[in-house]
């Protein structure tokens, strides 16, 4: 693909977008050993503003202490990059930071260990989706409202193995797996277990559902990935008024629960309407779920003054 419009941030300057490559033997690629981040833009009455930019960037600082990873660089630095990077690319609508060890290795334990980050600003539909279109790639799978697979054979990512908390391209292999296997029985996504069997997440997203007394539940923090949608969820149901609670939730659980929605970076608020046979809301969003993706939506367009401070304002 190529995009002669778009520039990737890549150690301090500016190159071309085909040109952000590393060589098919560099440690990262070999070993997955790539930490990243993800974020959203959007488009205001002040202008352009990206969702909780500096909670974004602590946690792939935090990514990084965890895998070794040494970055180069400040958190001050890598907002002001990620700055530039919206700026020098109209129209994006996310952001993805990187950070890799791009030296050519044999060993797991690199000989030059030093750490390049890339930063990219994008429109995902425009740049990425639809070329693969043109060029006859099959669609990409879209739902407004997601049925989930409980996956019971294989356990989300393990803390004895590498933390959930990291968010690490080697983490996302087996959901990975999990999911191909999810949708060609017919479903969306999948809903990733534990070791203990309790639930955890979806691949790239965390999990909420509504109790019969009208409150939030949510996986703990300490067994899933710390999603920054998920945490603004949790903030926002208590503004609403809502009772949520972190706590471990067995698949019985799912099965009395009246509402269920996934969070993400992409979506925000996503309705689930099955989890395997069970369904919820009569196959549409509930309330309380669209009561939380409505405000949300509504603080991510510069609508909600009490929730203004997670707005990062580019170019101010």
């Amino acid at each position: 693909m190529t995009h002669p419009s778009r520039k990737i941030w890549r150690d301090g300057e500016f190159i071309q977008w085909e040109q952000a490559t590393v060589h098919v033997l560099s440690q990262s690629l070999q070993r997955g050993t790539l930490a990243f981040d993800y974020m959203s833009v959007h488009q205001t009455s002040r202008g352009l503003a990206v969702f909780r930019l500096r909670d974004h960037v602590a946690r792939l600082v935090t990514s990084c202490e965890i895998t070794g990873l040494e970055l180069g660089y400040s958190a001050e630095e890598l907002i002001d990059a990620c700055i530039a990077t919206v700026l020098e690319n109209p129209g994006a609508r996310f952001v993805k930071i990187s950070a890799l060890v791009p030296s050519v290795e044999v060993e797991l334990v690199p000989q030059d260990p030093r750490v390049s980050v890339l930063i990219a600003a994008y429109d995902v539909m425009a740049d990425v989706v639809e070329p693969h279109l043109r060029a006859g790639h099959r669609p990409l799978h879209e739902a407004p409202l997601v049925s989930l697979k409980v996956e019971r054979h294989f356990s989300n990512r393990r803390e004895d193995i590498i933390p959930p908390q990291a968010k690490v391209a080697a983490n996302y292999t087996s959901p990975m797996m999990a999911k191909l296997r999810a949708r060609a029985e017919g479903y969306d996504d999948v809903l990733l277990l534990n070791e203990q069997h309790l639930v955890a997440e979806a691949p790239t997203s965390n999990i909420f559902i509504v109790n019969a007394s009208g409150a939030l539940l949510t996986p703990p923090s300490d067994k899933v990935l710390l999603g920054i949608t998920r945490d603004s969820i949790m903030e926002l149901a208590r503004a609403e008024g809502l009772e949520c609670t972190e706590q471990n939730i067995t698949e019985a659980d799912l099965h009395v629960a009246t509402e269920a929605f996934l969070t993400n970076t992409s979506v925000g608020v996503w309705p689930v309407i099955r989890i395997d046979e069970t369904r919820y809301s009569g196959g549409q969003a509930g309330l309380v779920t669209v009561r939380l993706r409505d405000r949300h939506r509504a603080i991510c367009r510069g609508n909600d003054p009490e929730f203004d401070h997670w707005l990062y304002y580019v170019g101010e």
